[in-house]
């Protein structure tokens, strides 16, 4: 049977667990080592790319429906927008409430993200190799099911 010292090509494997949340942290911390490796040079982390492409698909958002969109609580959503602005890619402005800021991605923005196309598709044509047939297609498949499952059941909804 497995050991959790069994070791393959000299490191350590992960541990088996059977908490969903922890799993899927797992899996998501190892798949963002390969992007941030590749978008490493671009001055962008994976996480803040991928506000930058879901800006330049929804335009200007309520920054708490951008929150909800990227299934970010505000303050790690502030935190990853803070570099973006000040790097010029991202703008808020305040809305029609004082409460409200609405973001939106700026054109150096939508430049930063084509400048970044080459290391994200090489990030991603990594991970489709390094996973088993079958299991690209089938995480795309079910991962948006269980982000609508936990929001669901978030709302109390889970039937």
């Amino acid at each position: 049977m497995g050991d959790v010292k069994d070791q393959t090509a000299g490191k350590r494997q992960p541990t088996v667990t059977p908490c969903l949340c922890a799993a899927l942290r797992q899996a998501s911390r190892a798949v963002t080592r390969i992007y941030d490796a590749e978008l490493r040079e671009t001055g962008l982390r994976t996480t803040q790319h991928a506000l930058l492409k879901l800006l330049g698909r929804a335009g200007e958002v309520r920054q708490s429906d951008l929150g909800e969109m990227a299934s970010l609580d505000d303050t790690t959503l502030t935190r990853g927008l803070r570099p973006l602005v000040k790097g010029g890619w991202v703008t808020i402005r305040p809305g029609s409430d004082r409460r409200e800021k609405l973001v939106a991605i700026t054109e150096a923005g939508k430049e930063k993200v084509e400048e970044v196309r080459a290391a994200w598709l090489r990030a991603q044509e990594r991970m489709r190799r390094a996973l088993p047939d079958g299991t690209w297609k089938l995480l795309f498949e079910a991962l948006p099911e269980v982000a609508k499952a936990a929001s669901k059941a978030m709302s109390g909804d889970a039937s």
